[in-house]
């Protein structure tokens, strides 16, 4: 007797429909495995899930105890039940069932992959299920454009602060309006950056503001003087403004404005970015200005490089409130990494990197003389049956053994193919043995740190440097 596995989902939208409803799908495939002489060994449900994705609870559940050689055969109710993808679809019936030897029935569509029609069949209806999905998510986007043009926020994902969505409309929340207007006023009258307007913000509004995201979203977001941005495009909308069009409009000069020297100014002085963590908490390090003078007639600034949970001006990011990892000067950081690439062995690296090459080449030759020994077998072993000399089911039975240890051998000898990234570190040697780290600019300098260097860290007083070879 077969063990059989129902397996069940419901989306959200599907769950009042008759026919799709748990209790509904159970009852017919129970019906059905009991009139095929199936024992039911247990039934998956997925309730309110999606067909569009795998992670799915019941389905993951499913493929474990396949894969434990636990189920025979697996039943659904209709095809879309297992999933609405295509390519899922055609993953688990190949990948994991077939492979696992267990049959797949639909029972709607009266097709099982135990017959040759059934696996010529289960192509063809997968293509329509994913035809219908698509075609679905296309009449939504088409919606949503309409509404857009209509002057109507399309209303997918998070209401804007300001707002609140009531009836298919955006309707102003005076509290939120506040923290808005606030925003423009101290970004376009008082000249603040967006890091201190959210320093700010997150102080003084906690459960509104938490990110400098909501804070540059806010500033560039034509939705506040009226208007509805929707794939591209900008619409005349029904809501009442929070901004004025003139406070906007000097927003997003004082936006452009800043783009053109900011980069350079701010970003490329810091030649860690992206780097550079605490290593205490864990924590992002960025580089922060720690203000300037005068000595001898001589102007100086300072700058550190600073710990984001020490810093707590972004909570998102903040990994460890109480972390005490102390601010050091970016020019000492930057100094010491700097003499560190310098000390590097680059002859020794790149007698290391041509070693390494060798034995891979060496190993990769030896791998293509066992496939090329293989192939041999293979060939006689066909002309063995050409002469009688053997089965035809023991001549199957040896070639697909051939066919899976070449197939192996091959996956193997692919992922010994690192020429292309020997390449790359002999490159970033040969670069590095030329490079003026006296007069070639910042630009230059971070892009070859980030060819050579994986992770820096700060640990007390500590400079800690991880290298990419």
């Amino acid at each position: 007797m077969k063990r059989a596995a129902l397996y069940i989902r419901v989306s959200t939208m599907e769950q009042a429909k008759e026919g799709y409803s748990i209790p509904a799908q159970t009852s017919k495939l129970t019906a059905y495995a009991k009139a095929k002489d199936y024992a039911i060994v247990n039934t998956y449900t997925d309730p309110g899930y999606s067909g569009a994705k795998m992670d799915r609870p019941g389905l993951q559940q499913m493929i474990r105890d396949v894969k434990k050689d636990k189920i025979d055969i697996v039943l659904v109710y209709k095809l879309d039940r297992l999933s609405r993808s295509q390519k899922n679809t055609l993953f688990l019936i190949e990948d994991v069932f077939a492979a696992h030897n267990v049959d797949f029935i639909s029972m709607l569509e009266s097709f099982d992959t135990s017959t040759p029609f059934g696996r010529a069949t289960i192509g063809m209806l997968s293509v329509f299920a994913q035809l219908e999905r698509d075609t679905i998510t296309e009449r939504m986007h088409m919606g949503r454009t309409e509404r857009a043009k209509q002057g109507y926020y399309h209303g997918s994902g998070v209401v804007p602060i300001g707002y609140d969505y009531i009836d298919g409309e955006l309707i102003i929340n005076d509290y939120e309006a506040q923290i808005v207007r606030e925003i423009f006023d101290l970004y376009v009258n008082q000249l603040k950056g967006q890091q201190h307007i959210t320093r700010k913000m997150v102080k003084k509004y906690p459960d509104k503001v938490k990110t400098l995201t909501i804070v540059k979203y806010a500033l560039q977001n034509p939705l506040y003087i009226g208007k509805i941005s929707w794939d591209g495009n900008v619409y005349q909308g029904h809501h009442e403004p929070i901004i004025s069009k003139e406070i906007f409009e000097k927003a997003q000069k004082i936006f452009k404005e800043k783009a053109k020297v900011g980069t350079t100014n701010s970003n490329q002085k810091a030649l860690l970015a992206g780097l550079i963590y605490c290593g205490k908490c864990g924590a992002k390090v960025f580089r922060e200005a720690g203000g300037g003078g005068s000595y001898k007639g001589k102007k100086y600034n300072y700058s550190y490089y600073t710990c984001r949970s020490v810093k707590k001006m972004m909570p998102s990011l903040v990994k460890d409130w109480d972390c005490k990892q102390k601010r050091i000067r970016s020019e000492e950081v930057e100094r010491v990494v700097i003499n560190e690439i310098k000390k590097l062995d680059l002859d020794k690296m790149k007698f290391e990197i041509d070693v390494s090459s060798k034995d891979i080449e060496n190993e990769k030759r030896s791998i293509h003389r066992e496939i090329d020994k293989l192939a041999n077998q293979k060939k006689k072993l066909i002309d063995l049956y050409q002469f009688g000399n053997i089965e035809i089911e023991s001549l199957n039975d040896r070639i697909d053994k051939i066919n899976k240890r070449t197939d192996e051998l091959e996956e193997e000898s692919e992922s010994l193919s690192l020429s292309d990234l020997h390449s790359h570190k002999l490159s970033v040697i040969e670069s590095l043995s030329s490079f003026n780290w006296d007069n070639d600019d910042n630009i230059a300098k971070i892009d070859m740190i980030k060819k050579i260097i994986k992770r820096v860290e700060l640990k007390d007083e500590q400079i800690l440097i991880s290298f990419l070879f």
